[in-house]
């Protein structure tokens, strides 16, 4: 797994899922897996790899009106820590501090100049790979 400071995940939310993996896997090669999420009262998650490495994930768009876009992670050691050292450098948080159980603390990010990412402190059972 990546240290603290480097990219961790990239994840694709896009309103056509089906539409991704046909696309990816003819550009790059990905296989995708799609599985249903627990706690999302339906909702699914699909994993990209290449040759057994995982590369990224999709999800379906949260709602109306959000544009299909990619969303890098990079691997922290406190999400809330880096939150307020971007907002102390300039930037501003796009969506609070929140946990996803067993994958970690997740923070959404902006740079000063509108570039948008996430912090993500990886759940020790993330890291350990269960």
């Amino acid at each position: 797994m990546s240290a603290a400071g480097t990219f961790f995940w990239n994840e694709l939310m896009t309103p056509d899922i089906e539409g991704a993996k046909s696309f990816y896997s003819k550009v790059f090669g990905w296989e995708a897996r799609t599985a249903p999420m627990p706690g999302s009262n339906g909702g699914s998650y699909t994993d990209f790899s290449l040759a057994g490495t995982p590369v990224g994930g999709a999800l379906a768009s949260p709602g109306p009106g959000i544009p299909p876009h990619w969303m890098p992670y990079i691997r922290v050691e406190n999400a809330d820590a880096a939150a307020a050292a971007a907002v102390e450098a300039g930037g501003q948080v796009c969506r609070a501090a929140f946990d996803v159980p067993a994958v970690g603390r997740i923070v959404v990010l902006q740079d000063p100049a509108g570039a948008v990412f996430a912090v993500i402190t990886p759940a020790p059972e993330l890291l350990a790979g269960g």
